[in-house]
């Protein structure tokens, strides 16, 4: 024991001097780790900031949940990409943003992050796309769309819009009139050269036809054919005008970047190709850019000087429609005109919303309530310096968990021998509880047959100083003679010898078996009581005929809304009546009866549990519900005294029954105690006067019975075997006591 425990000592070694380096690098890892943020996003009209950095280890994204006016983390989550990563264009929708990303195994991730906190993904992996996937996303006045080739080279369009994703299969039949083979963006389509965005899908007749890259109220694409005479620029200049009409923009006055100085924005004719008048911001705006807000609005942002370098950011929100200016420069005025001019810079509002967003291409984030004219713009950098009072960054349960998944070799050797040790030590406690789960697995499995020892020897292996024997025993099955090897640990004080009788639990299938003892069938019989249900009412009675005097039932009782069928035998002179009560148990999913009649039911301090041998199976011509009535004459054993019983059973029919067979039995310690009393008494035949019955114990009546023997008069309380049953004039072989007048039945009449 010494030498054992010594061993299972040095398990500690290794686990002392890994968790000491451990310990240092998970400390770098405290100081150095701080996620750099791709991206940020403000939402819910600047209260929230969401931020968006690629994952130290693993394809995903970290999403982190700001509250902007408390400068704390409400919370975080993961999105799926790829090992290239990136992040697609963003569009404000219903309150929410939607960022894109791609993974190899989902495709295209549609992220919707709502001001709740909650996020949907709404792709559900239907986008895979062929190519790269960034130059097939698009985000146009508040929508986001995609076009692309999947793998099986289908050609689509999908527009987010509210919230609600939509896809046209472009080789759909009667779409187009041949079957489609690329799709590409007409350049500038997207930037305002046309009211709607356009693409060109070339068709395998060699054909070209314009798709629009929105789609109308019912998810459906417009589309153009290319004249075989018409040029590719007439043809899109005509299909510009046509989906105009359509979606119901005004093609003839866009507004647009002027590339001649001082750049100011200006409306553009597309129906007639010319520019027309500066559009008449406020203010002048030069140098200006023209941002794609909704389907009403675009911003107009440049500077308040002709040469960009001596003036100011300024614009201004200017709606298509009514013509309406709205002052921006309360956000405006806080950007340089260099990140301005980044492509990265994006502005986003959503129709009939008085916030407009910024994202910024040097990583900021702002909003402006038009409204009140309030404004606020974050860097990243002061965003990541919120994360340094989270528990990510310290000591804490979380950042060790979130360093622990990181892996690497450190972290693996240590967590080797942390799971050696935990084994060693832990796991060894629940060794013998599943060992005996496993064990009475088997023996619940296999038949219960009696045996005998034919041959042992030690197999040479020891445990705790106690060897391994392996038996070979031999039994009977199904009528012929079988032999199992069984190794089994022993101790050196168990009286085992050649020829002695043992109980085995044999698996046909297998041909495997293992040993039963008599704590065995206790826990058998302990555990077989388990599912009790009490008051059950009896609802309704099938009947299938007689079986000698008793008749074959199925019953039906009902309770807690389940119904529980049983077959049983009614007993001549007793009969079961619907509306009565019963306590009911279940034995590995078999319903049987407790009680019947009277609702007493036994304390488990009244019942001793016993073991049966089946020494006589008889089978009965009666099959209910796939269930065998059969008659077992049992010897039950309690020490030296040996009791004898006859009861009626109905067994499954997949369930074989052999004489031999050991089965559990429960009685109670009361009426153990009269029967073997009796029994050491005398013996006789008497003639049954009356007989009065009071509800079941199971499926046995209960019976008073009064008779006579000689010229006494003798009274037997018992339950009765329903198929033989007991009535008036029946002579009855039966052991009794002169002195107490007490009685038992020993064999019934042959009646």
């Amino acid at each position: 024991m010494r030498a054992v425990s010594l061993g299972n000592l040095l398990f500690f070694i290794p686990v002392i001097v890994l968790s000491y380096f451990l310990w240092g690098d998970y400390k770098e890892y405290i100081d150095e780790y701080q996620p750099s943020f791709e991206k940020v996003y403000m939402l819910d009209g600047g209260k929230q900031l969401i931020g968006l950095a690629k994952h130290p280890v693993g394809e995903q994204y970290d999403v982190y949940f700001f509250n902007t006016d408390k400068e704390t983390l409400i919370g975080d989550t993961t999105v799926h990409t790829d090992f290239i990563a990136g992040l697609g264009p963003a569009a404000y929708q219903q309150d929410g943003i939607i960022i894109p990303t791609y993974d190899d195994s989902y495709g295209l991730q549609i992220n919707y992050f709502h001001s709740t906190g909650m996020v949907e993904e709404l792709a559900q992996g239907t986008m895979h796309l062929k190519s790269s996937w960034s130059s097939n996303v698009y985000s146009w006045r508040g929508r986001l769309i995609v076009a692309g080739e999947t793998p099986e080279n289908a050609l689509f369009i999908a527009q987010v819009k509210d919230g609600k994703l939509d896809k046209v299969n472009l080789g759909e039949q009667d779409l187009l009139p041949a079957r489609p083979v690329r799709i590409d963006e007409v350049h500038g389509s997207f930037k305002n050269d046309k009211a709607v965005p356009l693409f060109s899908v070339a068709l395998k007749d060699d054909r070209t036809a314009l798709v629009s890259g929105i789609l109308d109220g019912n998810g459906a694409v417009s589309v153009l054919l290319q004249n075989d005479d018409e040029g590719t620029f007439a043809a899109e200049d005509r299909a510009g005008a046509q989906f105009a009409k359509v979606f119901g923009f005004n093609n003839g006055k866009l507004v647009r970047e002027n590339g001649n100085y001082p750049e100011e924005a200006s409306f553009y004719n597309a129906n007639e190709n010319h520019w027309e008048n500066p559009v008449p911001t406020p203010k002048p705006v030069y140098q200006a850019r023209v941002f794609l807000l909704n389907d009403e609005e675009v911003l107009i942002a440049g500077s308040t000087a002709e040469d960009e370098l001596e003036g100011t950011v300024t614009g201004y929100v200017f709606n298509e429609k009514s013509g309406e200016f709205q002052d921006a420069n309360a956000l405006l005025e806080q950007l340089s005109y260099e990140n301005l001019k980044n492509d990265e810079t994006e502005f986003y509002k959503q129709s009939g919303s008085d916030i407009l967003y910024y994202r910024g291409g040097d990583i900021t984030a702002g909003f402006l309530d038009m409204e009140i004219q309030q404004a606020k713009v974050l860097s990243s950098t002061q965003v990541e310096e919120w994360m340094l009072t989270e528990v990510e960054n310290k000591v804490s349960i979380q950042s060790f968990w979130n360093y622990i998944k990181q892996g690497g070799a450190l972290v693996i050797n240590w967590a080797i021998w942390v799971f050696i040790t935990l084994v060693s030590f832990i796991g060894l406690a629940f060794a013998p509880r599943l060992y005996a789960n496993a064990s009475k697995k088997k023996i619940r499995d296999g038949q219960h047959i009696q045996g005998r020892i034919k041959n042992m020897e030690e197999s040479g292996l020891y445990v705790n100083e106690r060897p391994q024997v392996r038996f070979t025993v031999q039994f009977e099955d199904e009528g012929q003679m079988k032999e199992v090897e069984i190794k089994q640990v022993i101790s050196y004080l168990n009286p085992i010898q050649i020829g002695d009788t043992v109980m085995i639990s044999y698996n046909r299938k297998k041909h495997k078996a293992v040993f039963i003892t008599e704590e065995d069938l206790k826990h058998a019989s302990q555990d077989s009581k388990q599912a009790l249900i009490k008051d059950a009412v009896l609802t309704r009675i099938e009947r299938y005929g007689s079986v000698n005097r008793g008749q074959a039932l199925q019953l039906h009782f009902t309770a807690e809304g389940r119904v529980y069928t049983i077959p049983v035998v009614q007993s001549f002179g007793f009969e079961y009546r619907t509306g009565e009560r019963a306590n009911l148990i279940l034995i590995q999913g078999m319903a049987r009866i407790l009680s019947y009649g009277t609702m007493n039911i036994e304390k488990a301090s009244d019942q001793i549990s016993l073991q049966g041998e089946v020494i006589h199976v008889q089978k009965m011509p009666i099959v209910i519900d796939k269930k065998q009535l059969m008659l077992l004459e049992v010897i039950i054993s309690s020490g030296t005294d040996r009791i004898r019983k006859v009861n009626g059973l109905f067994v499954p029919e997949n369930m074989t029954v052999n004489v031999g067979t050991v089965i559990p039995v429960a009685m109670k310690k009361e009426d153990l105690q009269k029967e073997t009393r009796l029994l050491q008494g005398k013996q006789g035949a008497a003639k049954v006067l009356s007989v009065h019955f009071n509800g079941t114990h199971g499926e046995r009546p209960v019976a008073a019975i009064t008779v006579e023997k000689d010229g006494v008069t003798y009274h037997i309380k018992q339950t009765i075997e329903p198929v033989y049953g007991v009535a008036v004039g029946d002579e009855l072989w039966i052991a009794y006591d002169e002195g107490t007048r007490e009685a038992m039945i020993i064999n019934y009449s042959s009646k």
